[in-house]
C-alpha cells in the first residue's frame, strides 16, 4: 500500500449524518466510508474527456 496523506474537507450537517449513518451500518468508520466514496468517483471518472 502507498502512503497516505491527511486532507481536510468540509461537509455540512446532512452529508456528514448520512455518512455516518451509512458507516454504522456497515460498522465501518468515516474514514472507510470517504475513502470508498472517493474510489467508486475516480473509478466512474478515469476514463473521462478533458473539459477543456
Amino acid at each position: 500500500m502507498s502512503p497516505t496523506h491527511n486532507y481536510s474537507l468540509r461537509l455540512d450537517a446532512d452529508r456528514r449524518a448520512a455518512l455516518e449513518e451509512i458507516a454504522r451500518r456497515k460498522d465501518r468508520d468515516l474514514s472507510y466510508v470517504i475513502r470508498k466514496a472517493i474510489d467508486e468517483y475516480i473509478e466512474r471518472h478515469k476514463d473521462d474527456p478533458d473539459e477543456t
